[in-house]
Order: C-alpha cells, then sequence, then structure tokens
C-alpha cells in the first residue's frame, strides 16, 4: 500500500495472509540533506530469513523503520502481509521489531518491562507469558532486577523478548550483535536458528557478513541507499555488491 508522506490508498487484499510477507516497491527516502534510499525494491516470502547488509550509511536501518512503520517514505510502496503497516493494528500486532534503541525502561525490572509491553501489545500480563519469554532469553536470574543494572547482552536479551513477547509472524532485527561479547553473538545466533525453526519470517540487518551468510536463505546489500545484490546467501561475494572499501560516512542509516 502507498507509504509516500501524505498519501495512503486503501489496501487491495482483503486476506492478508496471501502472497509475499513484505513488498517494497521504489522507496525512497529523503532526509534534509540527502537521500538515505533510492528506488529500493523488496519482497520477502512467508518463512524466509533474509539478511540486510551493508556499511554504516547504507540505509539498512532507514529501510526497516519504513517497514516497520516507524518512518515514512518519500516516495514508493509498501506491503506487510498485504496491508499498509499503518492501516491496520492487527498488522502491526504481526510485527516483532528489535530496533537500536531497546525501548526498555532503566528503573524498572527486567519483569516490569515485560508486563508494560504486554499490557501495550493488548496482551494479559499472566506470570506465565512473562516467566516463559524471560527464561527463553536466558533471563530468569535476572527477573526482579532493575535494567539500569543490565550489561549490554542481558539488555539485548531482554529488548529481543520484548520484540517477541506477542509471537509475531514476522520478525526484523536492527543490528542484532550490537555490543555483544563472544558469548553474547553466540546466543544470538541461536535465537535466529530458532526463528527458522518456529516458521517465522525475519529480515536482518547486520554488519556480521559471515554469520548473516551462514544463517539466512538470502542476501540483500544495500550501498549508499541502493540495492546492489537481492540472491542466494551461497552466491554472495562482497566485490561485486560494493561493499568492500566503502566509506563508513555515507548518509542514510
Amino acid at each position: 500500500m502507498d507509504q509516500t508522506e501524505g498519501g495512503s490508498r486503501t489496501p487491495d487484499s482483503s486476506d492478508g495472509t496471501r502472497g509475499p510477507v513484505i513488498e517494497v516497491q521504489g522507496v525512497s527516502k529523503r532526509f534534509p540533506r540527502a537521500w538515505a534510499l533510492k528506488q529500493v525494491d523488496l519482497r520477502v516470502e512467508p518463512g524466509e530469513l533474509v539478511c540486510l547488509l551493508g556499511p554504516n550509511g547504507s540505509g539498512k536501518s532507514t529501510l526497516l523503520r519504513i517497514v516497520t512503520n516507524v518512518a515514512r517514505a518519500t516516495r514508493g510502496t509498501v506491503d506487510v502481509f498485504g496491508r499498509s503497516t499503518g492501516s491496520s493494528d492487527e498488522v502491526r500486532r504481526r510485527i516483532g521489531f528489535l530496533s537500536q534503541q531497546t525501548y526498555l525502561y532503566g528503573e524498572l525490572t527486567a519483569r516490569e518491562n515485560l508486563r508494560f509491553a504486554a499490557v501495550m501489545y493488548g496482551l494479559p500480563p499472566s506470570a506465565e507469558l512473562l516467566d516463559g519469554s524471560l527464561a527463553d532469553v536466558g533471563l530468569t536470574y535476572a527477573a526482579d532486577a532493575q535494567v539500569r543494572t543490565f550489561s549490554s547482552g542481558m539488555r539485548k536479551r531482554l529488548a529481543l523478548a520484548r520484540a517477541t513477547l506477542h509471537d509475531p509472524e514476522l520478525v526484523l532485527l536492527d543490528e542484532p550483535y550490537g555490543a555483544l561479547d563472544v558469548d553474547g553473538i553466540d546466543w544470538v545466533d541461536r535465537f535466529i536458528r530458532g526463528l527458522r525453526a518456529a516458521g517465522k519470517t525475519a529480515l536482518v540487518a547486520t554488519h556480521e557478513t559471515g554469520r548473516a551468510l551462514e544463517l539466512c536463505d538470502r542476501a540483500i546489500a544495500l550501498r549508499a541507499g541502493r540495492k546492489t545484490y537481492d540472491g542466494p546467501t551461497e552466491t554472495f561475494e562482497p566485490e561485486a555488491a560494493g561493499l568492500v572499501e566503502v566509506s563508513e560516512v555515507e548518509a542514510g542509516d
């Protein structure tokens, strides 16, 4: 559906479960001083794990924010589950988004953060739901500790629990490996493998190219806001996609 700033269209599909999970056509995004995305097309099918690769400033974060309706495209159309992400609470409830901002409250405990998130998702904040989610990310032992005392890895795990508390069908992860030690990186690998085992659809934006290529079905590369590769992970070549010796200061991420 049209996600252009200042415009909208009525969703064409009455059944949001058919066709691709994500369909982006001709999306561009302009910030005051530069274009972050330029005519990007993207299609993700049900059950696919897709990695979104590119340097800082390539537009990865901007694209994820547009798909989740956190940001608006300047031009182009975006459909998720056959509908505009902004057109329906039902669509938004089917999406889990881990952004680089954790949306955690430092003065609240881990359990209290999840209780707040459950209410925001319209879920009953039962002990079974909250304790089960904490157990899934290995934080049972820290359930009643204030988040301000957490390490970066613990915060990342809790943010993942928050993003997936409502059992979304589509999961979008923006730099899930950022600021993690080796154990934390291995844990994120297991988390992503768990998404595959559960039949989820996922779009993972990361600098960890090697790990992403091992975990995902397909790779999409961005450079300076333009798509330079879209295909199987087995045939991805950084040089051909323009991701070797790329400036880290290109605008848009």
